[in-house]
């Protein structure tokens, strides 16, 4: 049985691939096929805070004397099939990932705060506000696209 530890490095290196994969590969797809404008300022807000993550939770692994590797998560390898090619489309899939991001930084910090480790815990809060953001920015995007939508109908 792993302990909370283990489970909180394991959780880390996850989350590092995670990041790493959206700023490399899924956010840069995501931009280029989206078409309305706030659906593209969040993307390119998002790729610039997911730079961030990288180095913060790489930095979380150097302060806990582990590797800074990044462990794939099967979740977004099945998130990363739903990549349509419509606003809606492309759209979804941020908030997806939005909410896979939220869920997963809201139990590092309660695992971080559970083990002590409240400087790593006001760091993870401080992502996961910034997720939660992204989010709002995403649902406010989606809700512009489907007015836009239903008035072109």
């Amino acid at each position: 049985m792993r302990t909370s530890r283990e489970l909180f490095v394991d959780r880390l290196h996850r989350m590092l691939w995670v990041e790493e994969t959206l700023a490399r590969d899924l956010l840069p797809l995501v931009l280029a096929r989206a078409h309305a404008i706030d659906l593209q300022y969040c993307v390119e807000r998002h790729v610039l805070e997911t730079q961030e993550h990288v180095l913060a939770v790489r930095t979380i692994l150097r302060l806990l004397g582990e590797r800074q590797e990044g462990v794939e998560d099967p979740v977004l390898v099945v998130l990363r099939r739903e990549l349509g090619e419509t606003d809606l489309e492309l759209a979804d899939l941020l908030a997806k990932g939005e909410h896979l991001e939220i869920a997963a930084y809201t139990a590092l910090r309660s695992l971080a705060n559970a083990l002590g480790e409240e400087d790593i815990g006001i760091r993870l809060t401080e992502i996961l506000e910034q997720e939660q953001y992204a989010l709002e920015l995403v649902e406010k995007a989606t809700a512009k696209i489907l007015a836009e939508a239903v008035t072109a109908a």
